[in-house]
């Protein structure tokens, strides 16, 4: 059953996303064209939050309560909070929280030990989303700023092989408030920002937290696998970037790093040149058939929670037994490959179907390694693609003298028949000849038109297209990977001599760096405003605002950006060609 492999599906699956799914989902779902790739829930902004950690002799759950449902979380009958006002921290019962029970193995309530109860501020949680929601999406439920806030820890004996947890439940057993929750093993998590309706089973792997998972498939994290890769075919790169855990490279590398559970600074350190020494001495990739070694490998450690997959700033007292890292695999390219061909080769016991998602301009598509079948390959089907490039400003002044050249022809007519008339004495007809030609005239005056170009600088229309113009040849620019391209890239643009200059400041004022790490890449310039403009000697200053859309991601998360600038662009032409010899940003402002 050749047809039911899952590789050839996705291969297929391909075609019709090149070709179909784009259109329709842009002529039904044009929000989804703006989309980031995490979930959309809106359990982080719950009225209640539970924070459940599983640590090695306890639960320990940290429950924020909104006023209004304060009753729900201690048992019998409590005094309803009225609506505007906030309670006593005296007055709040020593059993807050209580009827958020945690479960053993054997289906046993835990008794829990309640800790520090009070009044504050609510936690500002912040889940990765959609850049634009869905229409007719639900709006945020109405809550509190201020929230009761309590401890509990659930102690066990042991090494229990699950633990359920279960909200405070109504006639039904299903929650009877509306409850968010995160749940973590230790500093692994379980899940993303989710759902705590009704009572859920955790089975616990005391040996590989990573592994540990809700019996509910819904309850999971997007980060689901030990091993993830992600193939990225792009304009000016191919990247690979493969997400793995510290005890998967010490695995392939043989790492003896001492007896410590914790990695300090220097250790972190040896450890990211040992992966990047290991990952540089991988098989190559075929680009257009062609082995490529990576123009550039850069490893790091990362952690991974609600917001998506985020690089460890000063990585230290690093947890060996839980650490994640990444690994980041660039091959420079001119332009958009036809073909990408990739041999898998990192499996382990434990991971032997390795998720790869393999993205091109169109889009993601999910494909998987086996030690059965390694190989992934892309090929381009792009029928509509156009390689960016940046491109000669030839663009006029706007200021010139429009000459109606085939009415002045016929008005010269005119006038000769005229003359002639006078100087005949049977120039009756001429007459007549006259004024039919110049009512011609009138009636072609706005008809084969000549521009005769005007000295002096650009209007606001024109310097408005020139200043577009640059910009856009500028976000072209910076897609280049390798600074040999970059350079050469601006010097379509920029005159030579200021090319190192006006470089730094692209790369200074421009470039957004993402949550991920990455550095996206701008789509699209729109709005470009003219505040001010100054004329001077073969050029204008011009003093402008724009918004860049932008969009890019690493470790299979793809963010996007509104950015809105303003800034000097110092603006010169020469036999008719429009450069950028000078840039000052100002400022860059995040648009919602």
């Amino acid at each position: 059953m050749r047809w039911l492999d899952p590789r050839r599906f996705a291969r297929k699956a391909r075609l019709l996303r090149v070709c179909f799914f784009p259109a329709l989902a842009l002529a039904i779902w044009p929000e989804f064209a703006q989309a980031d790739l995490l979930n959309t829930n809106g359990a982080d902004t719950a009225p209640n939050f539970a924070e459940v950690t599983v640590l090695d002799d306890r639960v320990r759950v940290r429950l924020e309560i909104d006023f209004p449902d304060y009753p729900a979380f201690v048992p019998g009958s409590a005094a309803v909070i009225p609506a505007g006002s906030e309670p006593d921290p005296a007055t709040l019962s020593k059993a807050t929280g209580s009827t958020f029970r945690v479960l053993d193995a054997d289906g046993n309530a835990i008794k829990p030990e309640i800790g520090k109860v009070e009044i504050r501020d609510r936690t500002q949680r912040l889940a990765a989303r959609a850049t634009v929601q869905p229409r007719n999406s639900p709006a945020p439920p109405e809550r509190g700023t201020r929230v009761i806030a309590a401890e509990l820890d659930y102690p066990f004996s042991g090494r229990p092989e699950a633990l359920t947890l279960e909200p405070p439940p109504n006639s039904e057993e299903r929650a009877s408030v509306n409850l968010g929750f995160i749940a973590y093993h230790g500093k692994v998590p379980v899940t993303d920002y989710r759902y705590l309706s009704q009572p859920e089973i955790m089975r616990l792997n005391w040996d590989d937290p990573w592994y540990t998972a809700f019996e509910n498939p819904n309850l999971t994290r997007h980060h689901k696998s030990a091993i993830m890769s992600f193939l990225t075919i792009a304009p000016r790169e191919v990247r690979h970037e493969i997400i793995f855990r510290l005890r998967d490279l010490a695995g392939w590398t043989k790492l003896d790093l001492g007896p410590s559970t914790t990695l300090d600074h220097a250790q972190a350190a040896a450890v990211i040149v040992a992966a990047e020494r290991y990952f540089k001495s991988l098989p190559p990739l075929l680009i257009d058939g062609k082995a490529m070694k990576p123009s550039s490998v850069t490893a790091l450690f990362l952690e991974t929670g609600a917001a998506g997959v985020t690089p460890i700033e000063n990585a230290t007292a690093i947890d060996r037994a839980t650490a994640l890292m990444g690994v980041i695999l660039s091959y420079a390219h001119s332009k958009l490959p036809q073909t990408v061909d990739m041999t898998w080769e990192l499996f382990t016991d434990a991971a032997q179907r390795i998720p790869v998602g393999v993205s091109d301009p169109a889009g993601p598509v999910p494909d998987w390694a086996t030690p059965d079948s390694p190989k992934i390959k892309w090929k381009n089907f792009l029928k509509t693609w156009t390689d960016p490039q940046v491109a000669l400003v030839k663009i006029g002044t706007g200021r010139a003298l429009v000459l109606p050249v085939l009415s002045i022809a016929l008005l010269a007519v005119a006038l000769a028949l005229v003359i002639k008339a006078f100087r005949s004495a049977a120039g009756r007809w001429r007459w007549v000849a006259a004024v039919c030609v110049v009512v011609v005239a009138a009636v072609t005056l706005s008809a084969f038109t000549v521009s005769v170009p005007l000295p002096g600088p650009p209007g606001q229309k024109a310097a408005t297209e020139i200043s577009r113009a640059i910009l856009t040849n500028t976000a072209t620019a910076m897609l280049e990977t390798e600074a040999a391209a970059f350079a050469k890239a601006l010097d379509t643009f920029v005159p030579r001599q200021e090319v190192e200059a006006v470089g730094a400041e692209i790369r200074r004022g421009l470039s957004v760096k993402l949550p991920t790490g990455a550095r996206a890449i701008t789509d699209s310039i729109e709005d470009v405003k003219i505040e001010k403009m100054e004329p001077r000697a073969n050029g204008i200053d011009v003093l402008a605002r724009w918004t860049a859309n932008m969009s890019g991601g690493h470790w299979g998360h793809q963010h996007l950006r509104r950015v809105s600038y303003r800034g000097l662009l110092d603006l010169e032409e020469t036999d008719g060609v429009w450069k950028l010899r000078g840039l000052t940003v100002l400022s860059a402002d995040l648009k919602p």
